[in-house]
């Protein structure tokens, strides 16, 4: 998964972000070509992965309650949804299950290309009063 500038919102602590998050997606994927199943190893790059995830949602909600986004409500939901998500997965490796690598890689992947594009960038079309 590569950044594309199509993805910027510009705000520049989002954007960083998310090239941040894109890059460890890139790493998630590159640790599990060898595997079809999760690993110890891979489950750690995915708890680190879900780690700053939090992190980015904790700071993208504080700006758009900044700029008093009107979509912040729903918009903060889509973040719970995942984070609840990826925590289910996350439960099912620590208690023995098997998480196929690939279909885990296309959910996240799609989830976060279409998160950014669809939905972040309303963040910054607002912002910038193109909404």
């Amino acid at each position: 998964m590569l950044w594309k500038d199509d993805y910027e919102t510009g705000i520049a602590t989002i954007d960083r972000q998310h090239k941040t998050l894109v890059g460890m997606t890139t790493i998630l994927e590159e640790a599990t070509k060898a595997y079809e199943e999760m690993t110890q190893e891979t489950g750690e790059i995915l708890k680190d992965l879900v780690d700053y995830v939090k992190v980015h949602f904790r700071d993208e909600e504080e700006v758009m309650k900044k700029i008093s986004f009107p979509e912040y409500s729903r918009h903060v939901e889509l973040h719970k949804e995942l984070v609840n998500e990826v925590r289910d997965i996350l439960l099912v490796l620590k208690n023995g299950g098997r998480i196929n690598n690939a279909e885990l890689l296309v959910f996240l992947q799609k989830w976060l290309l279409e998160h950014i594009i669809i939905e972040d960038k309303k963040i910054g079309q607002y912002l910038f009063g193109n909404l």
